[in-house]
């Protein structure tokens, strides 16, 4: 019974490395796809790119990471700005390529999602809201999420399970953040 207990321990750990080794890196994707172009308001300093036409992102990781809404009172700070509101694939991919530049490690950010309810007849609606007050009509969630845990999961992060996948999570969680501003 041992040994196959062993080589099934071997077998895991095997399996386990391969995924790891697989996993997306957006490298490639971030330098011939998505350069850097960088913000022409240069009011704003370093490390802002153009999103799409209009908007400037800056992913926020050597600073003190925060919870959603002091990321979100931060993020405001800047002439029209937010945390990021994202709205299709592209956008998604620029913001993915603004974290990567930030830090090559694939950790959780805050993005401007929140989760807003009402309760109508004995039942409660939710529905899912950028704080910039765009509209919510795009999504990339991992998968089995919204999941909702202990009833406590009001904000989303990005790069869940893998790159740019969202989840929701607390609010009150302390994680580096992506802020966004109309330019």
């Amino acid at each position: 019974m041992r040994p196959v207990v062993v080589t099934a321990i071997l077998l895991l750990v095997v399996l386990m490395s391969m995924s790891d080794s697989e996993a997306w890196d957006p490298s490639e994707m971030c330098r011939t796809k998505y350069p850097a172009t960088p913000c022409k308001n240069k009011n704003l300093g370093v490390g802002w790119f153009h999103m799409g036409n209009n908007r400037c992102v800056k992913a926020f990781y050597n600073n003190q990471h925060l919870g959603h809404t002091d990321a979100e009172m931060t993020c405001r700070k800047f002439p029209n700005g937010h945390l990021v509101s994202i709205h299709d694939d592209v956008e998604l991919n620029q913001v993915i390529c603004a974290i990567h530049r930030a830090t090559p490690g694939k950790a959780h950010y805050w993005i401007g999602g929140l989760r807003t309810e009402d309760s109508v007849y004995l039942t409660t609606l939710y529905w899912w809201v950028w704080t910039d007050d765009s509209t919510f009509n795009y999504s990339y969630w991992a998968g089995g999420q919204p999941d909702w845990a202990w009833r406590s999961e009001y904000c989303i992060e990005m790069n869940y399970w893998d790159w740019g996948q969202w989840n929701d999570a607390n609010c009150n969680q302390a994680k580096p953040y992506v802020c966004a501003v109309k330019v």
